[in-house]
């Protein structure tokens, strides 16, 4: 039995193929291409596709003057000018990982050898782990540079979204610089409105159909959640006594409790909101605390909001989500969904059993095969707009 749950990755996904559709084009492109995605099992389009063109690339001005942040190009062997590609935006998330790492060459390598230039953008800011609105205006230069280039077909590119990525994707979608050109939009693992997951995270809960339930947020999301409540405090010193008195424990996971002398002694109001949110016991607590946050705290947390910017969106959307993800709760994908359908913009929806947040888990494949179909399917439907 042990074996069998190891056979070959292209097996699993030429049984998958059979059972779920014809065996056209781009579903066996997509097939091939899966072991790239997913980082398992033998990868064919080595050995049946060129290596692509790759090439770094200056999308915006660095600050103050500085060096310009970068992109990493990569086009199918054959794109020019006298025959472009289509093309995918990866717009990656808040963490460590940027445009050069192998997870994210693998990909980008996989789908430029299928036939898709792609343009991989790293943001200085991302890669600290913090989030700034400026960086919906990274995504927009980055898809207007990718849409530029002679050898991408500008009426077949679509934007891939990561996380936090997915939700600065859906803002950037609706920019009028772009609006009328971006074809599609795929978000995985995004978060629908900043307030309710930063209070998801403060409260280890989150809010499904009326019923609080219980919730563990991964140390990304914790450090992230950190980082983002201190920087709302202005005074320096208030800032590290809220960090003194509370930063280990909560990236330690625990949920730390009220401290009436600190947040007496503390100066400003500011302060005391944050307090209130790193000792919230429960989400209408951790809510009450995100209310009382300074006014350009309430502007940013609507600016990152995709859920209340739906205006002006022209372009299809996909969702994916995984359905246990402790990075960002399966209802912020699910509210969007809601909130996207009755806008006319939803395409596709598609949860997962298959992913830690938006990174391949450990699979099994027998058990796996259903998940491995449903990825499969939801793929071909992007690559159908792009190729």
């Amino acid at each position: 039995m042990a074996r069998l749950r190891r056979i070959g990755l292209p097996i699993a996904i030429l049984v998958a193929v059979v059972i779920a559709w014809e065996p056209t084009r781009v579903a066996l492109q997509t097939a091939i291409l899966l072991p790239n995605l997913l980082g398992s099992g033998p990868m064919p389009l080595t050995l049946f596709s060129d290596a692509p063109q790759r090439t770094s690339v200056a999308y915006r001005p660095g600050p103050d003057g500085g060096d310009p942040d970068l992109a990493e190009l990569w086009l199918p062997s054959w794109a020019s000018r006298e025959r472009p590609a289509g093309a995918i935006l990866l717009v990656l998330g808040v963490n460590n990982v940027g445009r050069n790492h192998p997870v994210v060459e693998r990909v980008a390598d996989g789908l430029a050898r299928t036939g898709v230039a792609v343009l991989v953008p790293d943001s200085r800011t991302l890669l600290e782990g913090r989030l700034a609105v400026g960086e919906i205006d990274g995504v927009v230069r980055a898809y207007q540079l990718l849409a530029s280039r002679p050898e991408v077909d500008a009426g077949r590119i679509g934007i891939a979204g990561f996380s936090v990525g997915g939700s600065l994707s859906l803002l950037a979608a609706r920019d009028s610089r772009i609006a009328g050109d971006v074809r599609w939009v795929n978000a995985f693992g995004a978060f629908a409105d900043a307030e309710t997951y930063l209070a998801a995270v403060a409260a280890h809960a989150y809010l499904d159909d009326d019923r609080e339930v219980p919730w563990s947020p991964s140390a990304l999301a914790l450090q992230v959640y950190l980082q983002f409540v201190l920087d709302q405090v202005a005074d320096t010193d208030d800032r590290e006594r809220l960090d003194d008195a509370f930063g280990a424990a909560v990236l330690a996971g625990d949920r730390p409790t009220t401290d009436p002398a600190l947040r007496d002694d503390l100066r400003t109001d500011a302060a005391r909101a944050v307090h209130d949110l790193l000792t919230a016991g429960s989400l209408d607590e951790a809510r009450s605390a995100i209310a009382e946050l300074p006014r350009a705290s309430q502007a940013f947390i609507d600016a990152i909001s995709p859920i209340r910017h739906l205006d002006g969106l022209e372009a299809d959307v996909f969702l994916m989500h995984e359905t246990t993800d402790h990075h960002v709760p399966v209802v912020e994908s699910r509210a969007l969904a809601r909130a996207l359908e009755q806008a006319g913009r939803l395409r596709q929806h598609t949860d997962f059993r298959l992913f830690d947040h938006v990174q391949p888990d450990d699979i099994d494949l027998l058990p796996a095969a259903p998940e491995l179909v449903k990825l499969l399917l939801h793929v071909r439907t992007l690559l159908e707009e792009s190729l």
